[in-house]
């Protein structure tokens, strides 16, 4: 009668002449066979997961590897922040000396003025929404940030050229003001004025003083002549620029030479009474375009 409920296993060792048996019940048998099952259905699992987990890994290697990247272009553009930020300071800190000069209280409606929160970004960017990608994300905010770095550079280099503009305008009415006649030349007594002596024009005036008096330079210019110029005598042209000229005669003295920049009170000479003259004097006159005009218009101390 065949034994049913039992399986004999039987072992034959390749040198040894003892056979060896092991008899198994069907229950322990079906208990190996799903122990076994299982266990290669659980290795083959385990072996899916890892690939799963070593997938997430390297993906999570490589957010790493963005986020990295994406700190240093941050940094980057902080960098170029903080550097349109201290460049647009300094534009304000110029426009508003240029409005202490100019007693301007306000340079421009609508300008820099008062827009102190100009680098404040925040809120959600344009064309963004929650359900978007984090690569579209970060796309468009990227792109956002360069718009806004490229409006203020754009931006800065409109509003620093405009400052340079007033700035230079400003400069040449200092430079004409430095160069427009405005004080006596020298100490003394008015003895003759701007205007017909009879039946010829004097074109100047005289100031009368001692033989060696200062002369003193009434404005900013070039010295373009010093020597003997008929009656004047002893006699000095300054070139102020602008079509201003101004003329010293009778001079004791010159101390200046041709070529030379002289500032305004600067001593030029000193009184004298050379040429045709009937005593020790300063004959000045002003000069516009060659014109002969009075000087007193041009004396203001």
């Amino acid at each position: 009668m065949i034994d049913k409920k039992h399986f004999t296993i039987i072992i034959v060792p390749e040198k040894a002449p003892t056979l060896f048996k092991i008899k198994l019940s069907n229950h322990l048998l079906y208990l190996i066979i799903v122990l076994t099952t299982s266990a290669f259905l659980l290795s083959g699992f385990m072996f899916f997961h890892y690939f799963d987990v070593l997938s997430e890994y390297i993906e999570i290697s490589d957010l790493s590897e963005q986020n990295r990247h994406l700190k240093i272009e941050l940094d980057r553009f902080e960098a170029t922040f903080k550097t349109l930020s201290t460049r647009m300071e300094k534009i304000e800190g110029f426009d508003e000396k240029l409005r202490d000069i100019t007693d301007i209280s306000k340079f421009k409606e609508g300008g820099l003025t008062g827009e102190k929160d100009l680098f404040g970004i925040g809120g959600p960017l344009p064309g963004y929404k929650e359900e978007s990608s984090r690569d579209d994300h970060t796309n468009t905010l990227f792109d956002q940030l360069n718009r806004e770095i490229e409006n203020l550079t754009e931006m800065a280099n409109r509003e620093e050229e405009s400052l340079h503009q007033l700035l230079s305008f400003l400069e040449r009415q200092e430079n004409l003001l430095a160069s427009t006649p405005s004080i006596w030349p020298t100490r003394g007594f008015l003895t003759s004025g701007f205007g017909f002596r009879g039946w010829r024009m004097h074109e100047g005036i005289d100031i009368a003083n001692r033989v060696g008096t200062v002369i003193n330079t009434s404005a900013d210019g070039t010295v373009i002549f010093t020597g003997i110029k008929g009656g004047y005598g002893k006699f000095i042209i300054v070139d102020h620029g602008y079509g201003i000229t101004t003329c010293y005669g009778h001079l004791n003295s010159i101390e200046v030479k041709e070529g030379v920049r002289v500032k305004r009170g600067g001593r030029i000479g000193t009184v004298g009474n050379t040429g045709r003259s009937t005593g020790p004097h300063l004959h000045y006159e002003v000069r516009i375009n060659g014109v002969p005009v009075n000087p007193i218009n041009y004396i203001l101390n």
